[in-house]
């Protein structure tokens, strides 16, 4: 602050002596110690004790705290504990180590280290006080005041009993440190709000104070300032009639026939000028001191341009974000229309797959009947190019029912109607029953079956059916791309009554960016992988595993081979849960294709013939 306004005193009629040596140094700021290695800490720090009027020293380590304390007589310390390098327990140790500052008060402040046992070591070492973050800064404030009101009383101690020497002088000077003491009380109590700019001025609006906010506020310096005129930075009068309320409201608030200063506040909003002409809003608190006679009128200002323009920017913002949830309602309209077009789609989809699967069946099996009766000679002997003709057919039409069944199977499983029938399931049984199934195809293609069981026979409780689709598609992939080699199917259990299925087969292998893509509905690799089938054995098979509560996984290494893992749990749960289409389909209004009735069976077949289909036909990829 640059300056001040003191009330004047009468002259007591008996001449006093000049006051002794050191006792305006009694009465001086203390300065007080905070520590911390957190900048913006310190900063908040200063904001906390600024209203106490004292000298704060700064520290950013135990290290510099310990410097500090060599060059400054501090009154206390505020010390943090989580500090790189020394921490503050052992910044406290040092410090109480040392004769000279052993007395020191330590308040510790934390926003970590707030178990018992961190709170017991800080007493340990010597603290009088340990509070966690966050705190209330006017309880912060009032403890460093007791604190610095002991220091001071200690230094106006040790002034007092240099004044004991001094006989009949001692009444008068303690009388006259009395009046200084009560002047600094009323100076503290305007410095208490230091935060903000401080400007009194008398009766005339001649100003007698303009404190360094005031100077930081307004951009002009104390030295201006002051015996200039209030008005020249308040371009809204500040009216007589107003200034005569403010002591009005005082005079009623305090009625008695007493000397003791009277003083009322009042909030006022005006617009304040700087020199160079710049205006901008604030908000003053003006309050009028009535001592003896003579008035002080004292306006405590903020600035609240900040205020202001964060106000308007929330506004902005506020309807911007109004602008944006319209926009993203209508987003949202958009997506779900476009979600229910979809799933409309997709329900058509599956209506068309399920409906066309079942129409061309018929057509298909009287191509597979009646090539079989000409193969079988039953109209008659063949020649060698008529039979290469017939069996090229047949082979086709097979494969055609396949892909037909699989649509039909993907058909069923997206919406929803794929009932299971759990039972308990015998491994490793089960296993050379399909081997049985599939060895024709081994011997064609040259590769040998084994199979791999650790431990006791495993019984888990799934569908039967549906796990030979699952293994024999999986076997017939390892024999059609195991390039002739040996062909392994591991039996695991697993310790919470489960069982680990794995495929092993020495082919060509499959490139990582490929594994994803082979689970994928008619997808078919290079000619190091899939080349013949549908594209719908991996992808229905994962489903397929999913719907028994399991996980059908892939590990492969080109030029090595693949292993193909099938997971079961003990117990398959009889409401599985569907995959996301199904979910999706099941949610819709629109009908389904009656695909839960359609059977697989064979129509317009020949008079007399006998169409056999070996268990998993249409299921070999």
């Amino acid at each position: 602050m640059s300056t001040e306004a003191r009330p004047e005193r009468a002259t007591p009629s008996n001449p006093v002596s000049a006051p002794i040596a050191g006792m305006e140094e009694a009465q001086a700021p203390v300065e007080i110690l905070i520590v911390d290695d957190r900048p913006e800490n310190l900063l908040a720090l200063e904001a906390i004790l600024e209203p106490l009027g004292q000298t704060i020293v700064r520290a950013g380590s135990g290290d510099e705290a310990l410097r500090k304390l060599l060059s400054h007589n501090v009154a206390m310390i505020l010390l943090d504990v989580q500090m790189p390098g020394i921490n503050g327990f052992e910044t406290a140790r040092l410090i109480k180590s040392r004769e000279r500052t052993k007395y020191i008060p330590i308040i510790f402040l934390t926003a970590i280290s707030k178990d018992e046992e961190y709170v017991f070591e800080g007493y340990s070492v010597g603290a009088v006080d340990y509070m966690a973050k966050p705190f209330q800064p006017d309880i912060l404030r009032s403890k460093v005041n007791v604190f610095v009101d002991l220091y001071q009383k200690q230094r106006q101690l040790a002034a007092q009993q240099q004044l004991l020497a001094e006989g009949q002088r001692r009444e008068l000077e303690l009388r006259h440190t009395n009046e200084i003491y009560e002047s600094e009380a009323r100076f503290s109590e305007i410095v208490g709000s230091a935060m903000d700019a401080i400007i009194a001025f008398d009766a005339d609006g001649r100003i007698t104070l303009f404190n360094t906010s005031a100077e930081r506020m307004f951009g002009t310096s104390a030295e201006v300032a002051i015996a200039s005129n209030v008005r020249a930075y308040f371009p809204e009068p500040i009216h007589q009639e107003m200034l005569d309320d403010v002591c009005a409201r005082a005079d009623r608030k305090t009625e008695e026939a007493d000397d003791r200063p009277r003083e009322v506040e009042q909030v006022l909003s005006f617009i304040a000028l700087r020199p160079n002409g710049e205006e901008f809003p604030v908000e003053l608190t003006a309050s009028c001191l009535d001592s003896r006679g003579k008035r002080t009128y004292t306006l405590i200002v903020r600035d609240i341009s900040e205020r202001k323009r964060v106000e308007l920017e929330v506004k902005a913002q506020a309807e911007s974000l109004a602008k944006a949830m319209t926009e993203l309602k209508a987003l949202n309209d958009e997506l779900a229309e476009r979600q229910s077009e979809l799933e409309r789609a997709m329900a058509a989809r599956s209506r068309f797959y399920a409906s066309m699967s079942h129409e061309l069946r018929t057509p298909i099996n009287a191509v597979l009947g009646y090539s079989t009766l000409l193969l079988e000679n039953i109209y008659g002997p063949l020649n060698e190019k008529q039979t290469e003709g017939i069996t090229r057919t047949h082979k086709a039409a097979k494969h055609l029912l396949e892909l037909v069944n699989d649509v039909l199977d993907l058909s069923k499983i997206e919406a929803g109607k794929i009932d299971l029938r759990l039972q308990p399931v015998t491994f490793p049984a089960l296993i050379d029953d399909l081997f049985v199934t599939v060895r024709p195809l081994a011997d064609q293609y040259g590769s040998s079956l084994s199979i791999e069981h650790t431990g006791e026979t495993v019984k888990v409780v799934s569908d039967p059916r549906r796990l030979r689709q699952i293994l024999l598609n999986l076997l017939s992939n390892a024999i059609k791309f195991g390039r002739g080699r040996p062909i392994r199917v591991r039996s695991m259990p697993r310790e919470d009554g489960g069982l680990v299925l794995e495929v092993i087969d020495q082919g060509e292998g499959i490139a990582p960016q490929d594994r994803d893509k082979i689970f994928d509905e008619f997808v078919q690799l290079g000619k190091t992988q899939l080349t013949e089938g549908t594209g719908l054995g991996l992808p229905i098979s994962r489903r397929l595993a999913e719907m028994l509560q399991g996980e059908l996984e892939i590990e492969s290494v080109v030029g090595e081979g693949s292993t193909f893992r099938l997971t079961l749990p003990p117990t398959a749960d009889s409401h599985p849960l569907r995959n996301t289409r199904a979910i999706e389909l099941d949610g819709m209004n629109a009908p389904k294709a009656p695909v839960g009735d359609l059977e697989e069976t064979d129509t317009e077949a020949p008079a007399g013939t006998t169409i056999s289909r070996k268990p998993g036909a249409g299921t070999l990829r």
